[in-house]
């Protein structure tokens, strides 16, 4: 399938083609915007207004305010414009006007710095009636506008767009480009056959695709500008209907896959397991171990995915789930992101399972494994022979040496660290595996629906009974030395502290600096107390230790980078310090949170800023201090960030949505979900979807299109 050759409909040909085919587009701007935009027309019909300028708004200038846009006709009665000269870049011009009809008496000055003498000579003659639009600016108590946008005579007033797009722009690009080569490619806009229904249309009172498109870069009025205009709202549902499509699309395929597994009354283990364990499973955990299961047994292929809150208890579920996969002799893997998860996952299985005779492997990266070749060549060879049953590991278990004898369900962890590409490597390994994906990030239903669309849901929101509330305080980076000394009072009291440093910006190497710099002060500030220290920089082993040591206690506070976000469990830790808090998104610190609280002890959670609070970022970090709802925190994390960063996906690329805005559409979701089933239902040549699914750019959605 993935060598089909894609082939566009011949009615949008022109939408892919090259941007060389604008008028003022040459060799070196293409780059420029290739880079930034995409290298065909519809990448500019994608590329959105961030904003829209009334021109018209304030035409006086009785009553206008600084800083506001104006839009005014005056005359010209001074002219001083200063000769040019390269050397002298702050050579002030200034054209002096007066305010026609009833603004008589109100003087503008319109100044320039630094201009072409002769530019500004072909313009401005003394005594014309001229059109300007630009920023007004109070100055010495008077009027004026510096480098107006625009300039016309009287008579051409239809120069000035009434409302202006304003584009997000990049180096090498200026917002009159932009809208130049933009104007250009509408024209370019085909005529495509309508791929919604009527009752849809009708529902929401939706025009064509092609008036949408235009109404976005050149909307009539204030209205069509709003961001949930009626022509906005078209091209979501529009961009809904070609992701809800791509998920039907995937779970068919999938779904066509018989499942081999047979049921079988033969749940010994599963039933010892439950009388090894230590607790009882919540509501939520057996209600969610009865839908895997019957879907374990189901004909068609599993693909679910489980949600469940920081400390919920999902590891268990999903080992039960792997038990009753085994218990016919097949064979069950775990795919996590990260050694230090697998270790911890793979440690804590092994001790469950070991006394019921139960083999347990680990499989690391080849690089980074504390097995000798040789020892990895004996595991490999026992999964392939189908030896061990369970087994747990990192993208190793995805290596191509790596063969299963009788895979029939992956469970994959943290799938907010994974992407669509890792789910259908692993259904390569078997002609039947079930995929169960799992993340700790509570999902927002909007976003499930559009991400993980191609996946039934369970839900974990109950916590097990004990858990006490984490206290969150929320402090200045002034206040660390108060911080420390609650710290070493704690620790007189028998705690384990987590220290999370700051995230610097997206650069491996000043984030070790930063926990390097912070565990050299913490060092020498608790001269008798053992501190450890991880991050991914270290191997295997040093992050073992490090951590092994901070469990049983030999250590009393572990700095760390992000790295100990998801899967490490230590029940003994009852306090972590985040520092730098305000850089952090709200469901990543809502993950680091979750370190601790994971006993019936009482925990605390301090969140430091560095600098004076923005009233949004007070805000983000107030959310935090009202509620450990991972759903509640997710939700506002989504509208404060986007779906990219609230998935973990902005690197992977799983999500890159144009015209979506998932909180002001989410109303639209079900209806798209609806619209998607019965066009794969009713268009039978595939026609519309092929038209659809190829203006998104979704070539893998057309690949399962027409590879059936």
């Amino acid at each position: 399938m993935s060598n089909l050759i894609i082939k566009r409909p011949e009615d949008i040909f022109g939408l892919f083609a090259s941007l060389l085919n604008i008028n003022g587009v040459g060799e070196k701007k293409i780059q420029l915007l290739e880079k930034k935009i995409g290298p065909y027309i519809i990448n500019l019909l994608f590329y959105l207004p961030i904003k829209y300028i009334n021109r018209f708004e304030n035409t006086s200038l009785k009553n206008i305010n600084h800083g506001d846009v104006l839009t005014c006709e005056v005359e010209i009665i001074e002219i001083n414009i200063q000769p040019y000269n390269f050397r002298k870049k702050n050579n002030v011009s200034k054209i002096i006007t007066f305010g026609i009809n009833e603004e008589k008496n109100i003087r503008l000055d319109i100044i320039y710095f630094g201009q072409n003498t002769q530019y500004l000579k072909n313009i401005y003659k003394l005594g014309n009636r001229i059109l300007i639009s630009g920023k007004f600016e109070s100055f010495n108590g008077l009027g004026q506008v510096v480098h107006p946008d625009y300039v016309v005579s009287s008579n051409t007033k239809n120069q000035i767009p009434r409302i202006e797009p304003v584009y997000p722009l990049f180096f090498g690009v200026n917002q009159k480009f932009i809208f130049k080569i933009i104007k250009q490619s509408i024209k370019k806009i085909p005529y495509v056959t309508e791929w919604l229904s009527d009752e849809v249309i009708k529902k929401y009172n939706f025009v064509n695709w092609q008036t949408s498109i235009i109404k976005i870069h050149n909307p009539e009025n204030i209205q069509d500008a709003e961001i949930n205009n009626i022509y906005r709202k078209r091209l979501a549902f529009d961009e809904l209907l070609a992701n809800q499509i791509s998920m039907l699309l995937i779970k068919n395929k999938i779904s066509k896959i018989n499942n081999k597994l047979q049921s079988t009354s033969d749940t010994q283990i599963v039933d010892q397991l439950y009388k090894n364990l230590p607790f009882k499973l919540t509501r939520n955990q057996n209600d969610v171990v009865n839908e895997i299961k019957k879907d374990i047994y189901d004909k068609k292929t599993m693909v679910r995915m489980l949600q469940g809150d920081v400390g919920s208890g999902k590891t268990i579920v999903a080992l039960i789930s792997m038990l009753y996969a085994i218990s016919d002799g097949s064979q069950s893997v775990l795919l996590v992101p990260t050694e230090i998860l697998a270790l911890q996952h793979y440690n804590t299985i092994k001790n469950l399972l070991t006394p019921m005779n139960i083999d347990v492997a680990l499989l690391l990266g080849e690089t980074r494994s504390s097995h000798s070749k040789k020892e990895r060549k004996a595991i490999i060879d026992n999964i392939a022979d189908g030896n061990v049953k369970v087994i747990i590991g990192t993208h190793a278990l995805l290596s191509k040496n790596v063969t299963y004898k009788n895979l029939s369900l992956a469970v994959i962890d943290e799938q907010h660290k994974f992407g669509v590409r890792q789910r259908f490597e692993i259904t390569q390994k078997s002609a039947n595996v079930n995929i169960l994906v799992m993340t700790a990030t509570p999902i927002p239903r909007s976003l499930a629906l559009t991400a993980y669309g191609d996946m039934d849901i369970s839900i974990i929101n109950d916590k097990p009974t004990g858990r006490q509330p984490i206290k969150t305080y929320v402090l200045p980076q002034s206040k660390i030395k108060d911080v420390l000394l609650s710290i070493e009072r704690a620790i007189n009291n028998g705690a384990l502290i987590y220290w999370v440093c700051p995230l610097i910006e997206e650069t491996e190497n000043l984030d070790l600096t930063a926990v390097n710099e912070r565990f050299d002060f913490i060092v020498n500030y608790f001269p008798n107390i053992n501190v450890s220290l991880v991050h991914g920089k270290q191997n295997q082993m040093e992050r073992e230790k490090a951590i092994d040591d901070f469990k049983v206690g030999k250590s009393k506070i572990l700095v760390a980078t992000t790295v100990i976000e998801v899967g490490v469990d230590i029940p003994d830790a009852t306090i972590i310090v985040i520092e730098c808090a305000e850089r952090f998104g709200l469901s990543q610190i809502h993950q680091l949170r979750g370190r601790v609280g994971r006993s019936n002890k009482e925990s605390s959670c301090i969140l430091l800023y560095k600098s004076q609070l923005s009233p949004i970022a007070h805000s983000r970090l107030k959310i935090l201090k009202e509620t450990d709802d991972g759903f509640k925190i997710s939700e506002n994390d989504l509208i404060l960030r986007g779906p990219g960063e609230v998935l973990g996906s902005k690197q992977s690329g799983n999500i890159d949505f144009k015209f979506i805005d998932l909180h002001l559409h989410s109303d639209l979701i079900p209806q798209a979900r609806e619209e998607a089933i019965n066009l794969l239902k009713n268009d039978k040549d595939h026609k519309k979807i092929n038209t659809l699914l190829s203006i998104f750019e979704n070539n893998e959605a057309i690949k399962l299109l027409k590879g059936g």
